[in-house]
């Protein structure tokens, strides 16, 4: 059936607001409900202090945000992450208090603002209804995208400044406004993310020479105004926060540097299929509907799907715990989530070709169900926390994650901070174990001083409190999540060897850590069922001498 063009615009319209009236529902509802897991606390507190000071500083009041004993700081200053996420933030965190909602309100925007974009290629671009149809179920099924969209992180963000200059690439014009917005964009994503740059613009150049060359003939003008600025704004910025020299993880190389990397790509193009980012199968079949169909999509974004990848393979900070990784570092692919679900859409419309009914059943199938991810058999067995929330089983995700929203689980990060602000007084002093732990609380109960954090004093320490270095000043309380207990316990026998006495004060039946992240492998839908003894619980001890 032939649709006249005013009843075609008026579907893609009621499209368009049907996805985005429910999207806002998967990104807004409940979002203050979590606190703020460890990452996205740090996020929230150097927002703070960027409104507050201008700048990235590690002091918060009595407290002291030094993760992992402060190699992110230089100076006392965050000088190891892009700061765009800190700046996004700060207006909200800045001016509403240890608010959860207030701190994910403006990454939940960019990732609304990403869906009009997406919608606004479709138009531009002049695709078919049914890939507009199939983009509208990819979007809403795809619970990884609304996840990280949901993140006080640079996720949001950086899936949103992608897309803005692939949008540009692919509508290229040679006005000179055109030249300079690209350039801007591509300033503002690597103050991003160092990884997405890098990858965004090797896919453009690769895209470029064996697509587009023909079609596009760039003078050096043009060549001048988009790479002089970020040249010269580029190399300002990196002098400022440079991540060069500083280890990003703990983890240890046991292969060979190729090994390891050909173990990085094969965990990465495997958990682009279980953490639902696409349907693995469909994107492995669309380019052999190119010999069918004879449409360059199916090549192109096949081929630029596993350039970005390969090129975060290579420069992935991860190190390998073992040939095959247990677990990928899945969270640096995630601007590539709207070219999955766009090609996991075209790849269903070439495989029904003249079978639009067909082709929205086996649609909803990919992006409502788990079902050709390959459910009980897609990925591995995960290491760590993931393991308590690999269930092994046929689902349909988006239906767990509206049920989550409907009826959230239960929060330990909440009820510790309930508690250290209903029993603590100010400037009483808490270690947490394990390190990470501390953040959420620091954020959302900034009453207490946390102590402990730092394991040497370097120059840039050398005028803090004893109380920040690790075995100096005994803390007043002693906060242990989870497997960390015994680690705590070894302390504190240390400590009652110099003097101090310390007893259990309380304990939490919860789960010792929010399986709230982005990550799929890393995401609980529903509340775990903790178990005291196997050290799962969070106890908390109280110095009495």
């Amino acid at each position: 059936m032939i649709l006249s063009t005013k009843t075609l615009n008026l579907t893609k319209l009621i499209i368009v607001l049907l996805t985005v009236l429910l999207s806002s529902f998967f990104l807004f509802y409940r979002l203050g409900h979590y606190p703020l897991w460890d990452d996205e606390a740090t996020t929230a507190m150097f927002g703070q202090s960027v409104w507050e000071t201008g700048d990235t500083s590690a002091i918060r009041g009595h407290n002291l945000i030094a993760y992992k004993s402060g190699y992110e700081l230089k100076n006392l200053k965050n000088r190891y992450i892009p700061p765009l996420q800190f700046y996004l933030a700060a207006p909200f965190t800045g001016t509403i208090k240890n608010s959860a909602f207030a701190a994910r309100f403006p990454f939940a925007v960019c990732g609304l603002l990403t869906i009009f974009m997406m919608f606004l290629w479709l138009w531009r671009a002049k695709q078919t209804l049914l890939t507009w149809i199939l983009m509208s179920i990819g979007i809403l099924g795809n619970v990884s995208l609304m996840l990280y969209f949901r993140q006080c992180r640079y996720y949001a963000p950086t899936i949103l400044l992608t897309m803005v200059l692939a949008f540009l690439y692919n509508q290229w014009n040679t006005k000179k406004r055109t030249l300079i917005l690209f350039s801007f964009i591509s300033l503002l994503l690597l103050s991003s993310n160092y990884l997405a740059y890098v990858a965004a613009y090797v896919c453009f150049f690769v895209d470029y020479f064996i697509w587009q060359k023909e079609k596009y003939v760039f003078k050096k003008s043009d060549l001048l105004l988009i790479f002089i600025p970020q040249i010269l704004l580029a190399g300002l910025f990196l002098f400022c926060f440079n991540p060069i020299g500083r280890e990003a993880t703990l983890y240890y190389i046991r292969y060979p540097w190729l090994m390891h990397k050909i173990s990085q790509l094969l965990g990465y193009l495997r958990e682009i299929n279980s953490c639902e980012f696409g349907v693995g199968i469909l994107i492995l079949i669309a380019p052999l509907m190119y010999f069918k169909t004879k449409d360059k999509r199916l090549l192109r974004c096949t081929f630029i799907l596993f350039v970005y990848t390969l090129v975060i393979a290579i420069l992935s900070p991860q190190k390998s715990i073992g040939f095959f990784h247990s677990f990928a570092t899945i969270r640096y692919l995630a601007p590539i989530i709207p070219l999955c679900i766009f090609t996991t859409a075209i790849s269903v419309e070439a495989i029904t070709k003249r079978l639009p009914l067909l082709a929205v059943l086996i649609g909803s199938l990919a992006f409502g169900t788990n079902i050709l991810h390959g459910g009980a058999i897609a990925g591995t067995n995960k290491v760590g926390d993931s393991k308590i929330i690999y269930t092994k089983q046929f689902r349909s995700t988006i239906f767990e994650f509206t049920k989550e929203l409907i009826s959230p689980n239960r929060s330990t990060y909440r009820a510790l901070a309930n508690w250290i602000n209903d029993n603590l007084h100010d400037k009483e002093s808490v270690w947490v174990l394990p390190d990470f732990a501390a953040y959420p609380l620091m954020y959302h109960a900034p009453k207490a001083l946390y102590a402990w954090q730092l394991e040497y004093r370097s120059s840039q320490f050398k005028d803090l409190p004893e109380i920040h270095f690790r075995e100096s000043v005994p803390p007043d309380y002693i906060i242990a999540f989870g497997p960390h207990l015994l680690a705590g316990k070894h302390a504190i026998k240390k400590l009652e060897g110099r003097g101090f006495k310390y007893e259990i004060l309380k304990t939490f039946n919860l789960f010792w850590y929010d399986l709230i992240r982005p990550e799929l492998f890393w995401h609980s839908f529903q509340n775990y069922q903790e178990n005291p003894n196997k050290l799962e619980i969070v106890s908390i001890f109280k110095r009495t001498s």
